[in-house]
């Protein structure tokens, strides 16, 4: 079994949720608030035990997710499930009852920086097109009882995907900033089919 310290498991959930970009030592030290070397240290540790793989590009070399082995994919997704229950927990018990008609739940935007003065609940919501009333209806029932309005952003998997690949902003976005806060194993097939080195 593998134990993660703190910076190692915050390294692994960057270079997930972070996908569409590549990390080395350097880059990800600075990401993370640690040194090129303690990053470069921890990289190497978290290759060895085949959690990451990597790539060399000149003199660089950069790292990824190593969706081939499963106990990373499953480690990936406790680390997800634990950063929404850590930071969201709230959320989890606001939204749980709509979890059983959407693949995937994101919690992003100005409620997760500064809770205070968030104008909004930005909220990505991933479902079969065919839920796509009882979304409508959870949020429109939401918003007469919320202090702030939800502000939602449909998708279906294949809106998802196409967004992801498209390397559009805003949703690229919610993924590498919000909370998961369901669906953490869907989204990871997602990435794992749109990142690549």
């Amino acid at each position: 079994m593998i134990n993660l310290n703190k910076a190692e498991s915050k390294l692994l959930l960057k270079i997930f949720k972070d996908f569409s970009k590549n990390y080395n030592a350097n880059s990800i030290s600075k990401e993370i608030g640690i040194t090129p070397r303690g990053a470069l240290k921890i990289l190497k540790k978290l290759k060895a035990q085949n959690l990451l793989k990597d790539k060399q590009f000149g003199r660089a070399v950069f790292y990824k997710i190593n969706f081939d082995d499963k106990y990373s994919v499953k480690l990936i997704e406790t680390l997800l499930i634990g950063e929404a229950r850590e930071r969201a927990e709230r959320w989890i018990n606001e939204f749980n009852d709509i979890f059983k008609s959407t693949d995937i739940v994101i919690l992003f935007g100005s409620i997760i920086r500064n809770e205070k003065k968030a104008g909004d609940i930005d909220v990505l919501f991933v479902f079969k097109r065919k839920d796509y009333n009882k979304i409508s209806n959870f949020v429109d029932k939401k918003n007469k009882i919320l202090f702030r309005k939800i502000h939602d952003i449909p998708q279906t998997m294949q809106d998802l995907k196409e967004n992801l690949r498209g390397k559009n902003k805003a949703i690229i976005e919610a993924v590498r900033e919000g909370y998961i806060l369901h669906g953490q194993d869907k989204l990871i097939d997602i990435i794992k089919n749109v990142t690549s080195f």
